[in-house]
């Protein structure tokens, strides 16, 4: 169905003979789906109707951008997590909308079911109907919790798994409540990698035996592992990890510090006594560093950790943002400058690199959007499809199902399949 949209040469072929159904929503499942994509995959995006997903509102808020067209097509999440992919929206409450998945399920490898437990199998698709179907595709389904258990019916975002396998607590600053999240959700980034990891894990497996494999995936169970050291404190030593915010109990100093420019921070650290000695020097305090003072040893530092942090902080405060990160990374000092996104569009490494990708959209215009994780030689690596409108390829992947020009006009009407939502 794709070569009907792209041609081979203008998209990576490594993944091309995977086709995969996209039956999630929001971020990390769908993006983890645009990895695949990105490398080659056939995926065909099953968006609900008339049903929306939390991406796609019907109202303006604080995600959709500027400029005209429905809101619903122009939020940041929708179009970061969706690249590379045909769009078909489906009512599957009806039973043509049954008979149009049932023809996709036909056609795939693998399904990817990102929505809470049991949603599926209340539309009539458990994974045993799926795979009598077709029983050399293979599914993934990662609810929150996984599968089964007292928590398998519970919906969830990345901010309750963040919350409920510790990372909160771990990463949270002992000046700030608990409540106060930061606003990135880690399990969204690395979840992502996961999906990938499991689907192509899944294609192997198929290639032995011939038949699909069921993939439970927790988001939970898999995020816990991101968290070990924790985790290993509690099992082992009985001891709860501290709230350190921008500090680490090893390193002094490690912290973040602002600039003449009170609205730019830099980040500097020093993990031995060598990039101590070089700190000093930069600030024309070598003292510092001699044996016979208090803070030549890594444990004279961290017990001066205040004191030390607030003698760099007043050195840096002097000083220009750019100036001195030059100064002290020539000097092998780590330090790092705090980043806020137009000054990663100017970033000239990524800029050198060409990972900014240039699209147009039909609502948002030409835009500049992130690039890839990789880059395969000789493939190439583009945004050959920015994120689709609602049911965008409707017709030509119904075509491609063997659905006549009748039949879709008649799905139209029933609405069994749509290219716009209504209030």
């Amino acid at each position: 169905m794709l070569n009907n949209v792209v041609s081979n040469e203008n998209r990576c072929l490594a993944l091309q003979d995977i086709k995969i159904i996209d039956f999630a929503e929001v971020f990390a499942a769908p993006f983890g789906i645009s990895l695949m994509a990105d490398m080659g995959a056939e995926v065909i995006k099953v968006e609900s109707y008339p049903r929306r997903s939390l991406t796609r509102p019907i109202s303006i808020d604080a995600r959709v951008a500027d400029g005209p067209g429905p809101a619903y097509e122009k939020t940041a999440p929708q179009t970061q997590g969706n690249r590379n992919k045909l769009f078909l929206s489906l009512n599957l409450n009806k039973k043509e909308g049954k008979e149009i998945f049932t023809r996709l399920i036909q056609w795939a490898d693998i399904i990817i079911d990102g929505y809470a437990a049991g949603v599926i199998e209340k539309l009539g698709f458990d994974w045993e109907k799926i795979h009598n179907i077709n029983n050399k595709i293979s599914m993934l389904s990662m609810p929150a919790w996984g599968v089964d258990g007292p928590y398998s019916g519970y919906t969830a975002l990345g901010s309750l798994v963040e919350a409920s396998s510790g990372h909160v607590i771990t990463r949270g600053n002992s000046q700030k409540s608990t409540e106060d999240i930061l606003g990135t959700i880690q399990t969204d980034a690395s979840a992502p990698l996961e999906v990938m990891f499991a689907t192509i894990s899944s294609m192997y497996r198929k290639q032995q035996t011939g038949i699909g494999s069921f993939i439970d995936l927790s988001h939970l169970e898999s995020f816990a592992w991101y968290l070990p050291g924790m985790l290993s404190e509690w099992k082992w030593n009985k001891r709860l990890p501290k709230q350190l915010g921008n500090l680490d109990e090893s390193f002094v100093p490690h912290g973040c510090f602002v600039t003449n420019n009170n609205q730019e921070w830099i980040v500097i650290a020093a993990e031995n006594d060598e990039q101590w000695a070089n700190l000093c020097h930069v600030f024309l305090k070598d003292e510092f560093a001699n044996i016979k003072h208090d803070w030549s040893t890594i444990q004279g530092r961290i017990k001066n950790r205040e004191k030390i942090h607030a003698w760099i902080q007043q050195e840096v405060v002097k000083r220009d943002r750019t100036e001195i990160i030059n100064i002290l990374t020539s000097s092998n000092v780590i330090a790092a400058p705090v980043v806020n996104a137009p000054n990663l569009l100017t970033n000239e490494q990524l800029t050198f690199r060409n990972w900014w990708q240039s699209i147009d959209h039909d609502f948002l215009g030409n835009r500049l959007m992130s690039g890839f994780l990789w880059d395969i030689k000789p493939d190439a690596q583009k945004w050959y499809l920015p994120a689709g409108l609602l049911g965008e390829h409707n017709e030509i992947i119904l075509d491609n199902l063997g659905f006549s020009k009748k039949e879709i006009d008649i799905f139209y009407k029933k609405q069994v399949i749509s290219n716009k939502y209504t209030e």
